[in-house]
């Protein structure tokens, strides 16, 4: 199953939520509570696209 592709923007913030520790990748509040507001306003538009890449891994989209 390949990976989801993402806005690098917001690829490169879940990167570094995932490396800090700081939260549970599953509570998508305290994932958006460590975020820049535009990827918060990313994951409430593609919570579904989230929950996908968050069992199937994520990749940023070329060119983004």
């Amino acid at each position: 199953m390949s990976k989801v592709k993402i806005p690098e923007s917001v690829f490169k913030a879940l990167s570094f939520v995932r490396e800090s520790g700081l939260v549970n990748m599953a509570d998508l509040n305290g994932v958006k509570n460590l975020v820049p507001v535009e990827v918060g306003v990313w994951l409430d538009k593609n919570k579904n696209l989230y929950m996908e890449g968050f069992f199937r891994g994520f990749e940023a989209e070329e060119g983004n």
